[in-house]
């Protein structure tokens, strides 16, 4: 039963939009015809009625026995046309009671339109609703040009960087707006790709529009981005390496604006440690962040022979003591 619903009621939408189709097009034609007939001063003149010939059904009879009644059509009169020419303008504003015929007609031709875009929804194939919803139309891509392999952002980076990854990648096409906004897109995934799609053209006409938007939508980023108080709050966790705390540590300070110098790095990354590896790094002689990391790897080397005693582990030992010996 339901399926026998479902086909009467497409039955009768098709129905409906072969109806509605013929209606517009029958007031498009209308529309065209009013359209034609304007002059440059907007009248409108409705072309002379010709004045129509009437003929009736006339009997001529002979009076002879023989003779049969022979039929013809036997011109009466002309009617006279009851109707002047007729001017009407276009263009003059006036009650919806005043308006043209044409006028009218031609309102129920937008609605009508507007009724059967709803009923199909929107064509994607219409050239001028494709327009509407290209960002950047009518650009030209050079023949020899690749399309590089951007970095994709997902609208938890930083904004600055990847901005200036997109322009050094696209640094053949620098100067051409155009290219630099329609090919942001590719550098673009998930709620950042989102963004971009729901932009209005109107309100992008050059480079340095969408640049300012990008940032404007990413600026929560740049406010939660770490910072030195951040990096000298970290600690190395207990099972986790040197080598690996060095590169956790590394990739926060990438982000830290203003960005960090050599030693003011050393410095920051030796008071993360606690003891024994605090006292050795900060008595070395490190000046690089790499020289600094090679220090902390050799004291935890000499921790795990036993050589350097880890403080850490000699007060968990302590506390097991104590506990058993309770």
């Amino acid at each position: 039963m339901d399926n026998e619903e479902k086909a009467l009621l497409e039955a009768h939408y098709q129905n409906e939009i072969e109806s509605i189709k013929g209606e517009v097009a029958r007031l498009t034609d209308l529309l065209k015809q009013v359209l034609s007939s304007k002059n440059e001063k907007g009248i409108f003149v409705q072309p002379p009625v010709k004045t129509p010939s009437i003929h009736v059904l006339g009997t001529s009879q002979n009076l002879g026995a023989d003779s049969t009644a022979e039929q013809h059509f036997v011109l009466i009169a002309p009617i006279p046309s009851s109707q002047a020419p007729i001017t009407m303008d276009l263009i003059a504003d006036g009650p919806p009671g005043n308006r043209s015929t044409d006028f009218v007609n031609y309102d129920k031709l937008s609605a009508l339109e507007e009724r059967l875009r709803a009923v199909e929804g929107n064509d994607w194939f219409d050239p001028m609703r494709v327009v509407e919803v290209c960002l950047a139309p009518n650009i030209i891509v050079p023949k020899n040009f690749r399309t590089p392999d951007f970095i994709k952002y997902t609208g938890l980076e930083c904004p600055n960087t990847h901005l200036q990854s997109y322009c050094n990648k696209m640094a053949e096409l620098i100067y051409d707006d155009k290219l630099l906004i329609y090919f942001l897109q590719d550098g673009l995934t998930g709620s950042a790709l989102s963004w971009y799609m729901r932009l209005d053209n109107a309100k992008v006409k050059k480079w340095k529009d969408l640049v300012e938007a990008f940032l404007k939508q990413c600026k929560f980023n740049l406010e939660i981005a770490p910072n030195r108080t951040i990096l000298m709050s970290m600690e190395k966790e207990n099972q986790e390496s040197v080598s690996l705390y060095a590169q956790r540590w590394r990739d926060k300070a990438t982000y830290v604006q203003a960005p960090l110098i050599d030693t003011e790095m050393v410095m920051l990354f030796a008071n993360t440690f606690q003891s024994p590896y605090y006292a050795h790094l900060i008595g070395s002689s490190a000046q690089h962040f790499h020289e600094v990391v090679r220090i902390a790897e050799k004291i935890e080397k000499a921790i795990k022979r036993g050589k350097i005693k880890d403080s850490v582990m000699n007060s968990r030992t302590m506390m097991r003591d104590d506990s058993g010996g309770g």
